[in-house]
């Protein structure tokens, strides 16, 4: 029995409002799922008498939109759902919405069987026990992402956008599954590409006083500088820059000086300046790309690609004691106003792949995509090439969206790239049924296997039940066709989802289960809701001795 109060709610009552709160969120993102899928439209929070709402029909950015509900107890079950598909979200860039939907479906069948007096406790003990069950099925289900129509029906899926997709499937063809993919907005309507030979940084010359031609400031077989220190006075630069003028006039040469520091600043830039303007030495200033601790591990990828060594001011490096063979090389380095490329570093090949193999393994450890995403970016760029994607879109609206697609579609096909694919539309789910039935749980645990399999029929029925099909004839054949087996939705028939190239990257489809699991094996054993008035909040009690 669940018992109220004015500021807690207890037992059954509790869980049901938790499970209520899910389902307005639930209820929100079912209608999206699928590429058939219907919209929501959602009351805009300025002017929402006079505006129109938006439409909407990407779960995740629904999911973000609602954030609290009149009854302040449903409320908690709406964050906690939100919570779980923040976490799929930020780890795999992906599945946030199958999150909700699998939590949300899990905890209406649990639900009903601790009403039927069975222990809450023993129902997350089941279903902790089916999890990795069902997660190894699915695994034994996926396959390596080799075939470019994978990479082009993935692309297709996440952008809804066939030229977009397009696209992205050739600038993975060109720059390779490793590769640097920079998504940018263009400035008109139309889609472009751009490949480029070599590292880009979105960081460009310090004075326009650099500029060699057209807006660039371009420097052939440079020296290039590389230090952590923010540089202020002529003194730091002079010696190195007298020897390399003194070399130049012995060698017959006119190889410039690129520094690439924290900060180049004052009296430092003003020697970089006076002697390029002067014709004494060609130069140029660029500060380091990136902010935080990343800017320290740029530095480091770009000396070790060019050959040179990092001046770290932690390490009690000076950079007046600096000589010419400290310095990298390359074939040329080219920088606008916003970015700047190095074409052609002269680093050790052996350097540059123990670099590259460190980042790898430490994407394989990484848990937040966007850190991901860094590492990915930076491995891209010391393999020596990039492409840009320019995505362009009738309003700033629609180009802001697809930029965000078809930043999501290169992160979701390079996890796809790295631990492989399984039948897409929900299909892989279905893999595991057959695992989950010859299941044996004891007898308080047992009904944890029959939920689980329940709940993850749910994604699937309502993709179905999305375009204008009923679910349960579909699911029952999609069942006995066996694994791979899934419904194309776009065609009507059940069909084999490996050839009709309907796939879903692995990492995505475990990581929304698993996280599904645990946020509803939490709600199943919440046990009480406590309401604080901000009156008594936390944040007015001192603590103080």
């Amino acid at each position: 029995m669940g018992r109220r109060s004015g500021k807690t709610l207890l037992g059954n009552a509790a869980r049901a409002s938790l499970c209520s709160g899910m389902a307005v969120l639930a209820d929100a993102i079912e209608p999206t799922l699928g590429p058939l899928g219907r919209l929501v439209a959602i009351e805009r929070e300025t002017n929402p008498r006079t505006r129109a709402p938006d439409l909407l029909n990407d779960g995740a950015t629904i999911a973000r939109r609602i954030w609290a509900l009149p009854d302040r107890w449903q409320t908690m079950g709406l964050l906690m759902a939100r919570h779980a598909a923040a976490q799929v979200e930020e780890a795999v860039g992906d599945g946030g919405s199958t999150a909700i939907v699998l939590a949300h479906a899990i905890v209406t069948e649990g639900l009903k069987y601790i009403a039927a007096g069975h222990d809450p406790m023993q129902l997350r003990r089941g279903l902790e026990r089916a999890l990795p069950v069902a997660v190894s099925a699915i695994e034994r289900s996926a396959r390596p992402l080799e075939d470019d129509k994978h990479i082009l029906s993935l692309a297709a899926a996440i952008t809804g956008r066939d030229d977009l997709a397009r696209l992205i499937q050739e600038c993975f063809d060109v720059v390779g599954a490793h590769g640097a993919i920079e998504v940018r907005p263009s400035h008109g309507i139309a889609h472009d590409r751009e490949y480029i030979q070599g590292v880009l940084w979105n960081e460009g010359w310090k004075s326009s006083h650099f500029i060699t031609e057209g807006g660039a400031a371009v420097l052939k077989h440079p020296y290039i500088l590389f230090a952590t220190h923010r540089l202020t006075q002529a003194s730091q630069l002079a010696p190195l820059m007298s020897a390399l003028i003194e070399a130049n006039a012995a060698r017959n040469e006119r190889r410039g000086l690129v520094v690439i520091a924290f900060a180049i600043e004052s009296d430092a830039l003003n020697i970089l300046v006076t002697n390029k303007v002067r014709d004494v030495l060609p130069a140029l200033a660029i500060h380091a790309p990136g902010a935080g601790n990343d800017r320290f591990e740029i530095l480091n990828d770009l000396a070790t690609l060019c050959g040179g060594k990092l001046f770290a001011e932690e390490a009690g490096d000076r950079v007046e004691s600096a000589q010419l063979t400290d310095l990298g090389q390359a074939d040329e380095v080219n920088a606008i106003r916003s970015a700047f490329t190095i074409t052609g570093g002269k680093g050790r090949p052996a350097a540059i792949r123990q670099r590259i193999a460190e980042i790898r393994r430490l994407i394989a450890r990484a848990t937040d995509a966007a850190e991901r995403d860094r590492l990915a970016e930076r491995a891209g760029k010391l393999l020596g090439g990039v492409a840009l994607l320019r995505v362009g879109g009738a309003t700033e609206a629609e180009r802001a969206h697809l930029v965000q697609r078809a930043q999501e579609a290169v992160r979701t096909i390079r996890i796809g790239m790295e631990d492989g694919l399984v039948p897409g539309g929900w299909a892989a789910f279905l893999a595991a049924v057959p695992a989950l039935t010859r299941l044996k749980l004891a007898d308080d645990k047992a009904p944890a296997g029959a939920i689980l399999r329940h709940a993850m029929l749910a994604p699937l029925a309502a993709m179905i039940r999305n375009a204008g099909y009923e679910p349960a004839p579909i699911v029952h054949e999609v069942m006995l066709r066996g694994a791979g087996f899934g419904f194309d939705v776009r065609t009507g028939a059940v069909t084999d989802m490996w050839q009709a190239n309907i796939v879903d990257p692995l990492r995505v489809t475990k990581t929304a289960l698993q996280t599904a699991v645990s946020c509803a094996a939490m709600v199943l054993t919440t046990e009480a809701l406590v309401h604080k008035p901000r009156s008594v909040r936390d944040d007015d009690v001192k603590l103080d001795p």
